[in-house]
């Protein structure tokens, strides 16, 4: 009885043991699953503030293993970790003006699924853009704004003559350009969908309701 008792005590002592980085990768539908739990705990105000503690912030001081990468927007209004009621070392945040993928958020895109090992990521536009707002406007943006339209503009040209706001039909079509791009990018982020390790999913984030939709 002893032996077994000492033997549960050392298998506890191990899991515990075990940091973050080194647990093995839940599927990408159960990362979804989380993610849409979360945003619906966001809406309703009913937090479970999860992995916020000390002891959590020790324990991603040996690695971590993020459960999804986030390619969302650099507006103040869309932060990840709050929307999807998420904590430390959970999500892999990329955030750039209008959720575009240049060749430097491919790049951190693709150590996500390299060498953190995320299953899933996510490109997420949001209601009201102003990336996109100012990609409509058109005219001559200064600095290096024009780098910034020129990536819209596609969904742009695509949001022409469709019924509906116009602004919110170029946000949503911009995700699903950005997600078919992503897809295709070779090597590493075509080669592991295809291979099965990764899921690329487009969703819309909606300031008035806190809601995010997530597109087929």
């Amino acid at each position: 009885m002893k032996a077994i008792h000492a033997a549960a005590l050392v298998a506890v002592a191990l899991f515990v043991a075990v940091p973050a980085a080194q647990k093995a990768a839940p599927s990408a539908d159960a990362v979804i699953a989380d993610l849409k739990a979360g945003n619906a705990r966001y809406v309703s105000k009913h937090y479970l503030r999860p992995h916020q503690t000390a002891e959590r912030q020790h324990e991603l001081t040996t690695g971590q293993s993020p459960e999804a990468a986030i390619l969302t927007c650099a507006d103040s209004r869309v932060p990840p970790e709050i929307l999807f009621d998420q904590g430390l070392g959970d999500l892999f945040d990329v955030r750039v003006a209008g959720n575009v993928a240049g060749d430097t958020e491919i790049a951190s895109l693709e150590y996500a699924a390299e060498h953190v090992h995320c299953p899933v990521i996510v490109v997420m536009g949001h209601q009201k853009c102003g990336a996109v707002s100012a990609a409509l406007e058109g005219g001559n943006a200064p600095g290096h704004l024009p780098s910034l339209i020129n990536a819209i503009k596609p969904a742009v040209d695509a949001s022409k003559g469709l019924p509906g706001d116009r602004v919110e039909n170029t946000v949503r079509i911009n995700v699903e350009n950005v997600v078919k791009q992503l897809s295709t990018s070779k090597p590493i982020l075509s080669e592991a969908v295809t291979a099965g390790h990764l899921k690329i999913v487009g969703a819309v984030y909606s300031l008035d309701t806190g809601k995010v939709d997530w597109l087929k």
